[in-house]
């Protein structure tokens, strides 16, 4: 009888938790896209003036290298930003 007490005590706590996720992820998730999009942007611009003003090739390879090292964060942040809802989701259903 204890056992299926506190079983549903978790089962509410874990459920009160998912549903207070959910809640902040839907209030602040445009402005975490917002904030995302704009670090992109910020540091492109940065990476593309280094591009353009890279004379010896050794700045070349780095500014490159720069350039694939955005390219694999945009790619990290996307799959993170796609999974962080799919997460909750996949708690709730399991909580619920």
């Amino acid at each position: 009888m204890i056992n299926l007490l506190s079983e549903e005590t978790l089962n509410g706590s874990l459920a009160s938790i998912v549903d207070n996720l959910k809640t902040l992820m839907d209030s602040f998730w445009i402005y975490i896209v917002i904030a995302l999009a704009a670090v992109v942007v910020v540091w492109g611009a940065y990476i593309g003036i280094r591009v353009a003003i890279a004379h010896k090739n050794e700045e070349k390879i780095n500014a490159r290298d720069m350039v694939k090292n955005l390219i694999i964060g945009i790619i990290i942040i996307f799959v993170v930003a796609m999974g962080a809802p799919l997460l909750i989701s996949g708690l709730s259903a399991w909580v619920g």
